[in-house]
């Protein structure tokens, strides 16, 4: 980033973070409110920034890709009823009509099991901003815009313009970076490289069948270590680390080529937090709402 450009992102954080001040010192004023798609490390890092910035935030649960990170992430919330990640707690609303509550009493990020549109409606009105932190790299996300203030799109698949007023880069080495025209990058199809392991830190499931955990998080192995079963067969680990994230226990089945575990080899390694590269993605968002705002003060002027 040039440092014309980092002088043009920290006017627009500065206008932002100004105009809400000016909200929030409204003796009737409410803060404004975040709904993020996802409960993973990704979207759990965008709303814990977001709350510490002054926002109420929701976190809706994708149930189409089970959170593997789950130490850096908010989503054990809905199992537990409450989660803490980096200082912020999660607590879980148990229905739509107990949202309204605990967003005006900002104890928390909010984090429900609910539809996007029930949660939306159940906020009481439009709200300011809507992130799509899914991460579901290959799908074609459907247009958003009209559903929010500003909705931002993370990662492959949304159009700044397009589907979405704008979007962040998620590629190694552009992570964070702000999108306002145009589309993000295409995946790549292999993993960011962590002590020198890219995807064979991954478990994958071979088959789809019912998935059953025998080691924790945080776990320190050896490669051929029995992780786990899948249906009746034992799930080994490709490589010796620390367990960084593991997939719930699912009696159901788990569909075949899902990510059951990841192991980092690093000696430093660590299970909990938000990672460097969540934190990353987060700045750009917040730097994306900075911009978003500023050109509606402008447009406005």
């Amino acid at each position: 980033m040039s440092v014309q450009e980092r002088l043009s992102a920290s006017i627009a954080k500065r206008a932002f973070m100004a105009s809400y001040r000016g909200q929030a010192a409204e003796p009737a004023g409410e803060p404004p409110i975040a709904l993020v798609l996802g409960t993973g490390d990704i979207a759990s890092a965008i709303g814990r920034e977001l709350f510490a910035l002054g926002w109420a935030v929701v976190l809706l649960r994708d149930h189409s890709v089970p959170v593997l990170r789950r130490g850096m992430a908010f989503d054990d919330a809905l199992e537990c009823g409450s989660a803490e990640l980096d200082g912020v707690n999660a607590l879980l609303s148990p229905s739509a009509e107990a949202l309204p509550p605990l967003l005006r009493a900002r104890r928390g990020v909010v984090v429900a099991n609910l539809d996007p549109a029930v949660a939306a409606s159940a906020c009481g009105k439009v709200p300011d901003a809507i992130i799509d932190a899914r991460m579901r790299k290959y799908a074609m996300p459907a247009d958003i815009r009209p559903l929010a203030a500003c909705t931002i799109g993370i990662g492959p698949g949304f159009v700044a313009g397009g589907n979405v007023h704008a979007a962040i880069e998620t590629l190694p080495g552009q992570e964070g970076g702000v999108v306002t025209l145009g589309t993000t990058a295409n995946p790549t199809g292999k993993a960011v490289p962590l002590g020198g392991a890219g995807a064979e830190r991954f478990v994958y499931a071979p088959i789809a069948g019912p998935w059953q955990p025998q080691v924790p998080l945080g776990t320190w192995l050896d490669a051929g270590t029995i992780i786990g079963t899948l249906g009746e067969d034992s799930v080994l680990a490709p490589i010796g680390g620390c367990v960084r994230g593991m997939v719930r226990a699912a009696p159901g089945g788990v569909s075949r080529g899902s990510k059951l575990m990841e192991i980092d080899p690093r000696p430093e390694a660590t299970w909990r937090g938000i990672p460097p590269r969540a934190r990353r993605i987060a700045a750009g968002v917040e730097c994306a709402l900075a911009t978003q705002t500023l050109d509606r003060i402008v447009a406005h002027a």
